[in-house]
């Protein structure tokens, strides 16, 4: 290429000299010298002339500087842009690539030139080549399609090739121009998207409810799971959803709220959960509605209706039921504050009862009872008799009294040995003088104290057991 450019150059510059030369050799170019009279006048020219050809070199140098910065510039360009660029001639050959090219395909850019660029194209993708240059060919315009290169090392790499023809060089050999760009992330990405749709179809199929996705500004149904397509008994993707799910309306649903799904900078709000009834079928549906991202990128409406239509007769009936047994509960309330108040008028007769017998029981002991002991306690001579019945006597007003309870309480795990050696024990009896009252040893009056220590929880206590016996009264 280099040689072709200083071949033109050289033509350029032997045409100029035989056309100067030309304009030299004319007559009237010749006397118009000689008929030059004035020589200062000549000087004065020739020194204008040479001026002149001073300032047409500077400027010839400065288109030059220009013209080098320029290509340098455009090879920068070329050579550095983050796409692949190859001139392809008309049999698919290489005639000059850039080094992004050769950094795509991990090659030295010297071995692409002279090789066709199906070197570097997998066997199954031949044939999408090949269609791609007779098309090119054909009809001289722009092509694109998608295809798989293989690198030097045998990986590979996703490309899509995008191919122009030459203007300049359309009506001699053609040429072509092919920009190659790396797909590899893009395809990668289609990929997770079609898994991932496919992952979201496969849960959306297995939900027992009605499921569709539909485009916000359009209303295009665009996808709907099996149970709702068994339901209507059709698919009706591709089709506006207020016209072919409801049906005899001229435009959205009331109950559309794809405005209040996103906020005012365009972002999914909270899901929309509300209750639905539907006159032509009598049934109640639970809609949950949110924004979603559909696979290529944008927002799109996700709706869920669930029947509820036995949840809500089921609650009908609650409410029946609830009714109901509250006009029950109203009964059978004033019903026992009836019972109440001929219970509060029973136990009002009760208590009268109770104290009419307590009376009669302290009017009997004093009427009855006490003489007798008085007259007993009168006729004793022996000191133990006269003991035991002090005790008697004790006992019966213990019965008589709030004491008696107490007691009772406090020493209910006492044998009724043990409740008689403690009534001693109160009354200030020594072990020797209860011995003698119960006509038992010491030793065994001692055990029973011990006892009733224990089980009044005074055991290892320094707590007087006559105090202690005292303060029950």
């Amino acid at each position: 290429m280099n040689k072709m450019k200083n071949k033109t150059a050289e033509e350029k510059f032997n045409a100029l000299r035989r056309q100067a030369e030309e304009v030299m050799a004319k007559p009237d170019f010749s006397r118009s010298l000689v008929a030059v009279e004035d020589p200062l006048r000549l000087i004065h020219e020739l020194q204008t002339f040479q001026v002149e050809l001073e300032l047409q070199n500077d400027e010839l140098r400065r288109a030059q500087q220009e013209l080098m910065e320029y290509k340098i510039h455009y090879t920068q360009l070329y050579d550095f842009t983050p796409v692949g660029y190859v001139t392809l001639d008309a049999k698919g050959k290489i005639i000059d690539a850039n080094m992004t090219l050769a950094r795509m395909l991990a090659t030295e850019r010297g071995s692409l030139f002279n090789r066709p660029l199906s070197d570097y194209i997998l066997p199954q993708d031949q044939d999408i080549y090949y269609l791609h240059l007779q098309t090119l060919f054909a009809y001289k315009k722009r092509q694109i399609c998608d295809l798989t290169m293989k690198k030097k090392e045998g990986s590979f790499l996703n490309v899509q090739l995008e191919s122009t023809a030459i203007p300049e060089l359309s009506q001699g050999e053609a040429r072509f121009r092919t920009v190659i760009i790396d797909v590899s992330d893009r395809k990668r990405t289609e990929r997770l998207l079609k898994y991932g749709r496919h992952q979201l179809e496969s849960v959306l199929n297995r939900i027992e409810s009605c499921v569709y996705i539909a485009d916000m500004t359009s209303y295009e149904i665009l996808f709907m799971n099996n149970y709702m397509i068994k339901k209507h008994k059709t698919d009706l993707t591709g089709q506006v959803c207020w016209a072919s799910i409801h049906g005899k309306q001229t435009g959205p649903c009331e109950i559309c709220n794809n405005d209040r799904l996103v906020d005012e900078s365009g972002n999914p709000t909270e899901p929309c959960i509300w209750e639905f009834y539907d006159k032509e079928s009598d049934q109640w549906h639970e809609l949950t509605s949110l924004a979603v991202p559909w696979t290529d990128g944008r927002l799109v409406r996700l709706e869920i209706a669930r029947d509820i239509t036995g949840r809500k007769q089921t609650e009908k009936q609650q409410k029946e039921i609830k009714l109901i047994l509250e006009e029950k509960v109203a009964q059978r309330t004033a019903e026992l504050e009836d019972m109440n108040a001929t219970l509060r008028t029973l136990l009002k007769k009760r208590e009268a009862d109770k104290n009419e017998i307590e009376e009669k029981i302290f009017a009997n002991h004093k009427l009855i009872l006490a003489p007798i002991i008085k007259n007993l306690k009168k006729n004793l001579t022996r000191e133990s008799q006269k003991n035991m019945m002090e005790i008697l006597e004790s006992e019966l007003k213990n019965i008589l009294s709030p004491f008696s309870k107490k007691l009772s309480d406090h020493m209910v795990n006492l044998t009724p040995m043990e409740i008689h050696v403690a009534d001693l024990v109160k009354f200030g009896k020594t072990n020797k003088e209860i011995s003698e009252i119960m006509h038992s040893s010491i030793h065994t009056i001692s055990r029973h104290r011990e006892n009733i220590r224990k089980k009044t929880g005074l055991k290892n206590k320094k707590v007087n057991l006559r105090s202690f016996l005292s303060t029950l009264e």
